[in-house]
């Protein structure tokens, strides 16, 4: 390991990590787990890697994701002044107890795995009329045609936003997975979909469905949430909804292309698919970091203080191949692995709330796949696939195959 060269300040940034993470990872976890990255512009940040670390952190009130915290760092970064805007400020995942709570409470209560089981004969549905209109095609994108616009489509429904919006749908997602929210190319996106959902909400306060939002509204007083409160919620569901999603679906369908021995097993037992899902979303890590946190007072993680006012980085794709966590291969995917405990859906009180709706989405997008296109193989050699840069998500950028 000493023989290595020096790792760039910028190790996280740069295009060989983003292709292909885990050499780096595992020689940051070997030699400083808890390890710094410049950021560009200036200020650092501090990068976790190690299981027991970052599961202690996701649940340590100092390290806040407190939105406002943290546009008061950029500000100081950048020596600007920025506010977060209302339709980001106002969600449960940008926010810390108090106001966390009642949202947590309110969004638990509507947001339920019955809500989300009664979405399945819809998603199935979907996943059928999209991969009718690609079936035609000798050649065809499993990332564009299908993992994308499936997850919006899906949370659209579970919204209430009717089928004739579909396509802005789709289309304000991917600009928003595009910009940065302090970004000001992403305003026009941002007003565009406020306006529109706004528009929604009023309506469904006057004429509620069986839908999210109509259960948001017209939920009991003590868990009932305001306009902006939902309106923020719906733009969560728009960005860390889909896009996890779509990069869990993107890289469950290649890495079920490339193991095909993992792929017949499933297949020939769709009832355990439920049970091994949780090795498929430890293998395939959707996201490469948790949202960032910041200190509010100095903090000792993995024997490395560092001071209040900082960016921890919790690195969900190093956590997930932790050989002190997974032992036996943890590079490998192993169906049977008996307590596959991944982090790509947080911990803590900020657990995604939308964990069992994104597996399920998942598990019916292979199973519709691979059942009706039991010869599908990819169109290029898996050393050509490659990943978009992110800090969160890790999005294939393409997933060519042929039937």
């Amino acid at each position: 390991m000493t023989d290595q060269p020096k790792l760039s300040k910028y190790w996280m940034l740069t295009d060989d990590f983003t292709q292909n993470p885990y050499p780096v990872l595992d020689r940051v976890r070997e030699e400083g787990p808890v390890a710094p990255l410049s950021i560009p512009g200036g200020g650092r940040a501090w990068v976790v890697t190690r299981y027991e670390d970052a599961k202690a952190a996701l649940a340590d009130p100092r390290l806040s994701r407190d939105i406002n915290v943290h546009y008061e760092l950029i500000s100081k970064l950048t020596g600007t002044t920025l506010t977060p805007p209302p339709e980001h400020a106002n969600h449960l995942a940008n926010l810390e107890p108090p106001r966390h709570t009642p949202l947590r409470r309110a969004i638990s209560a509507a947001f339920t795995p019955r809500r989300a089981d009664a979405l399945r004969p819809r998603i199935e549905e979907v996943a059928d009329e999209l991969l009718d209109k690609l079936a035609g095609q000798p050649r065809a994108d499993l990332i564009s045609g299908y993992a994308d616009p499936l997850p919006v489509i899906v949370i659209a429904t579970l919204m209430g936003v009717p089928t004739s919006d579909w396509p802005e749908f789709l289309r304000w997602s991917l600009e928003l997975r595009e910009t940065d929210p302090t970004d000001p190319a992403a305003n026009r996106t941002v007003k565009e979909l406020s306006s529109y959902m706004s528009a929604l909400i009023a309506r469904k306060e006057r004429e509620p469905g069986d839908d999210l939002i109509s259960a948001l509204i017209h939920a009991d007083p003590d868990r009932r949430l305001t306009s902006t409160e939902i309106l923020s919620t719906s733009f969560a569901l728009m960005t860390g909804g889909n896009d996890t999603t779509a990069s869990l679906i993107g890289g469950t369908l290649a890495t079920l292309l490339t193991h095909p021995e993992e792929r017949a097993e499933l297949l020939a037992d769709p009832g355990r698919w439920g049970a091994r899902m949780d090795e498929v979303v430890r293998y395939v890590s959707p996201i490469t970091n948790t949202l960032q946190r910041a200190t509010l007072e100095p903090v000792e993680i993995g024997g490395v203080t560092i001071p209040a006012g900082e960016i921890v980085i919790i690195s969900a794709i190093a956590t997930n191949r932790d050989p002190a966590q997974f032992p036996e291969c943890p590079h490998a995917l192993k169906l049977d692995r008996p307590k596959p405990a991944h982090l790509s859906f947080g911990h803590g009180i900020h657990f995604c709330s939308g964990a069992h709706l994104a597996k399920l989405m998942t598990e019916v997008a292979a199973r519709r796949l691979f059942g009706r296109f039991p010869g599908v193989r990819l169109a290029v050699d898996p050393s050509r696939l490659r990943y978009g840069q992110s800090m969160v998500v890790r999005p294939l950028e393409s997933l060519p195959v042929m039937w």
